[in-house]
């Protein structure tokens, strides 16, 4: 069975969730010492002085620009890295569920929970419906998507949708053209 994560991946993403938050935290004690700084220099100025104004305006440029600065490096940057870290530690501890099912064809890729995805629609036999279903299965972009034909039997591990193991056990053309069928019928 091909593993898709491993221990490396979990220490790889902590650590870089690390670092993003020690780069955050640097970026907001320069900004800190700045402000006091520019707080000290007014206060020492003498009153009405044409020398208050450039603390003013050193203040309020880089306050707008931190603002700016913290909103798109936190919401997109750490948060993301963040995503992916909680990710990668449920894999390690969550429910997992393995499954046989038949590879129907790759779909449109997907960010779900911050986290980009390929995504790979597998046909599920449902017991209560007595009929094949479509099942959508993640794979994560950062590791190489899985080579996969239709009609391909494949036997996967999830936890959550989220592709953790897989291996081909066989191959069906019958059912590979009875999707290709399927899928023109649609259209």
């Amino acid at each position: 069975m091909t593993i898709v994560y491993d221990d490396r991946d979990l220490v790889s993403a902590y650590k870089q969730k690390k670092r993003l938050f020690y780069i955050y935290l640097i970026v907001a004690v320069v900004y800190l010492a700045l402000c006091i700084g520019c707080l000290i220099y007014y206060v020492n100025t003498p009153f009405n002085s044409s020398q208050q104004t450039a603390p003013k305006w050193i203040v309020w440029v880089s306050s707008c620009l931190f603002v700016i600065f913290s909103y798109i490096f936190l919401a997109i940057k750490y948060q993301r890295s963040r995503k992916y870290y909680k990710l990668i530690s449920y894999l390690s501890v969550g429910l997992k569920a393995v499954n046989n099912s038949y590879f129907v064809r790759y779909d449109t890729p997907d960010l779900k929970d911050n986290v980009d995805y390929y995504v790979l629609i597998m046909s599920e036999w449902s017991k209560k419906k007595s009929e094949y279903l479509d099942r959508k299965i993640y794979c994560d972009k950062e590791k190489p998507c899985p080579q996969f034909k239709c009609g391909d039997k494949v036997r996967y591990l999830t936890q959550g949708n989220v592709i953790v193991g897989y291996e081909v056990v066989g191959h069906d053309d019958e059912f590979a053209e009875n999707a290709e069928k399927a899928s023109k019928k649609k259209l």
